[in-house]
């Protein structure tokens, strides 16, 4: 028995060290080949396509010079080179100075889904002196038209590569759409200096004629009336933030009515202009003569009138929130599911494929400079031939519940509002980036004094309407 035994434990040995030796020599050949296959990339140029000239540049007075790659128009925006589909799904394995050798110099950047069609300038940056790739934030862009109107970015957008190249693409909703050519100032935070180039415009449009009629006007949605009264001429921006350009714009003065009296419990419209050329914008100056304003009023989640309460959660501890409170509360309106994740504390919570993500491959932080929450995107390779897009929501101040809204149809929304212990309502502000992938964020504002709060989910169906406005003329 004894000698069988010792036979018996001698091969098995021998066969499970033969298996780990496959393994390895298995592993190390996959690795080979993986290698060489990148390595047959570049030597064949697939990788390494030559960058576009540069439209122009521009010396900054902070040490860097701006490059501007290019200029591109509609709701999809490309810039730079493709890098090799093989080098990005390996980079995370590879090393490092293999990846930067591989990738092109300026590696491919993407902006999908805009709301509406965009112009989008795209630059980079290098150190003056040196020529070596540095960032290319913390500038105020704006476009000048031949009359001196200046036009401001809507958005921005920031990518950056293994190989230390950096590029944002500024999205300007508004432009001069009608000018074949126009200005573009570029104006560094730290030294609030302006450098000016001038480029052509990829989208040149003929101007449409308008008849707009004069204020107050009236619009009758059901048994509300919606009201412009007047236009006021102000100014966006302050002085104190740099980052902001500062416009002179009509701001409408709504009021709704119903039967002749001024109806409460309605939040501030959001509201939109339009110009002839086609910009929509707030800020579209004073120069036109001839507007198309459209609001949309939403009732407040506290208007017990109107909102439709769908989900009341746990009360709540909100003190020193130092943990994430878990619900996954499903709820039903209509044909539609709404999912209650939970209340989080701040930080960044990571999103992919519109799901919580408990242990994410990466993790975000907030932007350099950027609001107090918001939104940061960006994939990743979750193995040799998958990348996946991830999505951090930040909040630097204040907790945050999140809720899983699917479209509603007729402009519904979801709102958030929470009961103290005194019976006092409170309203969770939506991100004012909105939402990604159906993940909607509310931030929780609450006063001091205010240690636990019952939350409850309620749709809201707005009020819209639409008019055509001629404008005060400037001066008179």
């Amino acid at each position: 028995m004894t000698w069988k035994s010792r036979t018996y434990r001698m091969p098995a040995m021998s066969i499970s060290s033969a298996k780990t030796r496959s393994r390895k020599l298995l592993k190390t050949g996959l690795w080979s080949v993986l290698i060489i296959l990148v390595l047959l990339a570049a030597t064949f140029g697939l990788t390494r396509a030559k960058p576009k000239e540069l439209l122009a540049k521009a010396q900054l007075a902070d040490g860097r010079t701006l490059q501007i790659e290019g200029v591109t128009y509609g709701t999809k925006h490309r810039m730079g080179n493709v890098s090799s589909t093989l080098v990005n799904r390996l980079y995370h394995w590879l090393p490092a100075k293999l990846v930067q050798r591989l990738e092109p110099k300026d590696p491919q950047s993407t902006i999908d889904g805009l709301p509406r069609p965009a112009l989008v300038v795209w630059v980079n940056a290098v150190d003056s002196i040196t020529g070596a790739n540095v960032d290319c934030q913390g500038i105020r862009m704006e476009l000048v038209d031949e009359h001196g109107d200046v036009f401001a970015e809507g958005t921005r957008y920031w990518s950056s590569f293994n190989n230390n190249f950096y590029r944002v693409g500024h999205v300007f909703y508004s432009f001069p759409r009608t000018a074949k050519k126009f200005t573009v100032q570029i104006t560094p935070w730290k030294t609030n200096e302006t450098a000016r180039v001038e480029l052509g415009n990829p989208h040149v449009i003929i101007t449409e004629t308008w008849a707009g009629n004069a204020l107050p006007q009236q619009k009758r949605i059901g048994d509300i009336d919606v009201v412009l009264t007047e236009l006021a001429m102000q100014t966006n921006g302050s002085p104190k933030k740099n980052w902001e350009t500062r416009l002179v714009y009509w701001k409408p003065v709504w009021e709704l009515r119903r039967n002749g009296e001024k109806l409460s419990g309605w939040r501030a419209p959001d509201w939109m202009a339009e110009d002839p050329t086609g910009n929509k914008d707030q800020y579209l100056g004073v120069r036109q003569p001839v507007l198309k304003y459209s609001a949309t009023f939403y009732p407040s989640p506290t208007n017990a009138e109107v909102a439709v309460l769908i989900e009341t959660l746990p009360e709540t501890a909100v003190t020193n929130l130092q943990s994430s409170v878990w619900w996954n509360k499903k709820s039903r309106f209509e044909m539609h599911e709404i999912l209650v994740l939970g209340l989080f504390p701040v930080g960044t919570q990571m999103f992919s494929e519109g799901s919580y993500q408990t242990n994410p491959p990466v993790k975000f932080g907030a932007t350099r400079g950027g609001a107090p929450s918001g939104w940061v995107s960006g994939s990743h390779p979750v193995n040799a031939l998958k990348e996946q897009m991830f999505h951090g929501h930040y909040s630097t101040k204040n907790p945050v519940i999140y809720v899983k809204v699917p479209e509603l149809g007729e402009k519904r929304g979801v709102a958030v509002r929470l009961r103290d212990e005194q019976g006092r309502y409170y309203v969770a502000e939506m991100e004012p980036e909105g939402a990604v992938e159906g993940i909607h964020p509310y931030i929780v504002k609450l006063p001091a004094g205010v240690k636990s709060v019952v939350p409850e989910i309620v749709v809201l169906k707005p009020v819209e309407a639409e008019f055509m406005v001629k404008v005060p003329e400037v001066g008179k």
